[in-house]
């Protein structure tokens, strides 16, 4: 990589961050350092009726206690809502959503996720408003970007090794506007990272699905920048049954595990013998 490394931490502040987080950003803080890039601090604020203050709070507070320093975005809580929130870019975002549309790109959808479900094996949206030539300027629907059958896109990972994903069987016509209006997290993402410079992603292998998307956006609004980003798709962090660690199903958050571990040298162990390195020295994040 040519170019200064740029990456960004991005928690969505719907629940208390949990270990996952802790590791995600551990991983990404490492690699930026060893790199000698730039870090910055993106919280997904977007979907404002999930955001909870004690939520944004909680990520400072353990972002200080990790002992992870970002070089760029909020110092707190005040600052994120009145300089660096997303709601600040949302007139952005629809510009790149007008761009789509008129590029031929979208199509209306009126399904339901209840009704996809119950019509979809995979969960995949299976077309069924593709074809009905719905009204985009309508109210109450989203929109959908069309992905052909077979649509393949590169990513390039942190060894410059190229893989191939294939959007149309992992997101097959995702939604980039929701029906209450808002952009839809792929399309922000993609939207947020180009206007950071971001040219380092560390992620969950479980979002690998939403690198084809955002990749495929990208194709879509004609950029070159995008996708010559790199990729790291990392393991992911289960509980005793195996399970990915989750909000929604209630992991564990750092907060209540801070009870037990007065500091987070466990954490730090616990990352690198995820990563398979020696971790029974280590001590600091340094």
């Amino acid at each position: 990589m040519n170019s200064p490394v740029i990456s960004r931490l991005a928690p969505t502040p719907s629940g208390y961050l949990h270990l996952g987080n802790a590791f995600n950003f551990l991983l990404t803080c490492l690699l930026v350092d060893f790199m000698d890039g730039h870090l910055h601090l993106r919280i997904d604020d977007l979907d404002e009726p999930r955001v909870m203050q004690s939520s944004v709070e909680d990520i400072f507070v353990q972002l200080e206690w990790l002992g992870i320093k970002y070089d760029s975005g909020p110092s707190g809580p005040d600052e994120l809502f009145s300089k660096f929130s997303q709601r600040f870019r949302i007139e952005r975002y629809h510009e790149s959503l007008e761009l789509l549309r008129k590029s031929g790109h979208l199509f209306a959808c009126e399904c339901s996720r209840s009704e996809i479900r119950q019509i979809s094996s995979n969960g995949n949206y299976p077309g069924t408003c593709r074809n009905k030539k719905l009204n985009l300027l309508k109210g109450n629907q989203t929109w959908r970007i069309l992905v052909p059958v077979q649509t393949l896109v590169c990513l390039k990972t942190f060894t410059n090794k190229i893989e191939k994903i294939d959007v149309s069987r992992e997101m097959a016509d995702f939604v980039i506007k929701r029906r209450d209006g808002l952009p839809a997290y792929q399309l922000a993402s993609i939207m947020d990272d180009l206007e950071l410079g971001v040219n380092l992603v560390v992620r969950g292998y479980d979002l690998r699905s939403s690198t084809g998307a955002q990749l495929y956006l990208a194709k879509c609004l004609n950029d070159s920048i995008f996708p010559e980003t790199r990729f790291v798709h990392h393991v992911l962090q289960t509980d005793d049954a195996g399970d990915k660690l989750s909000k929604s199903k209630g992991a564990h958050s750092i907060q209540m595990l801070r009870e037990k571990h007065r500091n987070p040298t466990w954490i730090y162990q616990e990352t690198a013998k995820s990563l398979n390195l020696p971790f029974e020295e280590i001590q600091t994040l340094g």
